[in-house]
C-alpha cells in the first residue's frame, strides 16, 4: 500500500520535527520517519545535553507555536564570560545597553523535543512514521518513492519534496551521492550536567585550553551544562575516571568561579568532526542541519544555523506554491541556497577558524588571540557586531528570524 505527501521528511530530531512545525500552516501533506521510537532512552536527538538557543531561535520557535512550551525551562543567558587558559585577557558580553533582554536561552533537548513532538500531535496534516527505516528511494514523475521497512514489512510512499534531516551521518545524502568536505578535529566532547556552590547569575562560561574549549552554560541557579572538550586520544581517560577524579579535573583546568562542584550528572561523548555536503540539493532533494553541515560546538551555533535553514526553507517553499510552482521546482531550492548560503559559510568559516586558531600553540598565534579577546571587550561597536551574528539576527535573514510570521 503506498501514500502520497507534498513533503517526505527522514529524522524526527530537533530540525526535522521544527521543519515540519513550520510547513504545516501551507495546508501540506508532511510525512516524517524516524527509526528511533521518541520515548526510547536512546533517542539520540532528545537526551539530557543542554541546547543553547540564539534569539533567532527563540523568535523561529515562537513562530511554530513551540515556545510558550519551552520557555518554563529555558534559562535565560544574560551574561557571557570567555577567556583563554593561561592568559589574562578575557571578553565580557551582557545585555546592558542594548536593545536585548538575553543573548540567548538554555534548554535541555529532552524538553526541547517534547515541545516540538506535543506541537506535531496538534497538526492533522502531519504523520508521524515510526519506528520506521528508510531502504532506498528513487525518483519518478511526481517526485520521489521511497521504500520504508515499517515493523516487519516494506511499505512505499510517493513524495514531491524529500528532506534529509538524519544527523551527520545521513543515510539520504549517502544514497543521493551527494558528496562531502569532511575534517576530523580529533576531539571529543565529554558533556554532563553540574550542580556548583556558587549561583551561576545566568551567565554562560567558554574557555580556550589546548585540547579544546570548556563550557559551562546556565540551566537554573545552581546548575549547568559542561561541555568538556578533550583530545579524542585522551577521552576515555576522562569518561573513566571516578566522578571525584573528573570534578578535581575540571576545577583545575575551569577555576572555581563558581564554587566547587558538588554533583555531577552522568557524562556522555560525542565526536567532533565538521562535514559540508558540497551541494545541498537535487531534483526533489534537499539536505538540512547535520546532514548539510555539521560544525565544532565552540560557538554553541549548531543547531542555531539548522533553525535558521528551517525557517529559510519553509520561506522558499511558501514562496514557490505562492508562485505556482509545484514543490519538486528546482527553483525553489536554487533560491533556498541563495537565501541561506552566506549564513551558513560565515558560520562554517567562524567555528572552524576559532577551533584552529585556538588550539594552535604557536607563540605569534597566541599573542593575536589575546589580543582579539581584548579588542573584543573594550570596543563597544566591536562587540555590538558580534554579539548580533552569535544572536542570528544579523545579515540576510528569513522572515520568521525577522519577526515576520
Amino acid at each position: 500500500m503506498q501514500h502520497e505527501y507534498d513533503v517526505a521528511i527522514i529524522g524526527a530530531g530537533m530540525v526535522g520535527a521544527s521543519l515540519a512545525c513550520a510547513l504545516a500552516p501551507g495546508n501540506l501533506k508532511i510525512a516524517i520517519v524516524e527509526p528511533v521510537k521518541l520515548s526510547s532512552d536512546i533517542q539520540p536527538s532528545y537526551d539530557d545535553r543542554g541546547i543553547a538557543l540564539s534569539l533567532s531561535s527563540k523568535r523561529i520557535l515562537e513562530s511554530l507555536g513551540v515556545w510558550q512550551q519551552v520557555e518554563p525551562f529555558a534559562t535565560p543567558i544574560k551574561k557571557i564570560h570567555v577567556t583563554e587558559q593561561g592568559r589574562f585577557g578575557s571578553t565580557h558580553i551582557d545585555t546592558s545597553g542594548s536593545e536585548y533582554n538575553e543573548l540567548g536561552f538554555v534548554v535541555i533537548a529532552r524538553s526541547l523535543g517534547q515541545a516540538l513532538h506535543n506541537r506535531l500531535s496538534e497538526l492533522n496534516n502531519v504523520s508521524l512514521i515510526c519506528p520506521a527505516e528508510l531502504r532506498h528511494f528513487q525518483q519518478n514523475n511526481s517526485g520521489m518513492f521511497l521504500e520504508l521497512a515499517v515493523a516487519e514489512s516494506l511499505q512505499g510512499i510517493n513524495t514531491k519534496l524529500l528532506v534529509g534531516a538524519d544527523g551527520n551521518n545521513s543515510l539520504v545524502r549517502r544514497l543521493a551521492g551527494l558528496k562531502t568536505d569532511q575534517y576530523d578535529f580529533n576531539q571529543t566532547a565529554i558533556v554532563a550536567n553540574i550542580t556548583t556552590q556558587k549561583d551561576n547569575s545566568a551567565t554562560a562560561y567558554e574557555r580556550f585550553t589546548p585540547h579544546g574549549p570548556i563550557a559551562l552554560l546556565p540551566i537554573g541557579r545552581n546548575r549547568s551544562v559542561l561541555v568538556f572538550t578533550v583530545s579524542r586520544d585522551n577521552s576515555e581517560c576522562y569518561l573513566s575516571m571516578s566522578d571525584e577524579q573528573f570534578i578535581e579535573k575540571v576545577e583545575s583546568e575551569f577555576g572555581r568561579r563558581l564554587g566547587k562542584i558538588n554533583q555531577l550528572g552522568t557524562r556522555k561523548s560525542y565526536p567532533i568532526i565538521f562535514i559540508e555536503a558540497i551541494k545541498q540539493y537535487q531534483q526533489s532533494l534537499v539536505l538540512l542541519g547535520n546532514a548539510a553541515h555539521t560544525i565544532h560546538p565552540n560557538a554553541a551555533q549548531g543547531f542555531n544555523l539548522g533553525l535558521r535553514d528551517v525557517a529559510g526553507l519553509a520561506e522558499c517553499i511558501f514562496t514557490g506554491i505562492n508562485r505556482g510552482l509545484d514543490l519538486d521546482d528546482l527553483s525553489i531550492l536554487e533560491s533556498y541556497i541563495k537565501l541561506r548560503g552566506l549564513d551558513q559559510q560565515h558560520v562554517m568559516q567562524f567555528t572552524t577558524g576559532l577551533a584552529r586558531s585556538f588550539y594552535n600553540q604557536f607563540p605569534l598565534l597566541s599573542d593575536v588571540r589575546h589580543f582579539a579577546l581584548v579588542l573584543l571587550d573594550v570596543f563597544p561597536v566591536v562587540k555590538d557586531s558580534f554579539m548580533e551574528k552569535a544572536m542570528g539576527v544579523s545579515g540576510l535573514q528569513p522572515g520568521l528570524v525577522r519577526g515576520h510570521v
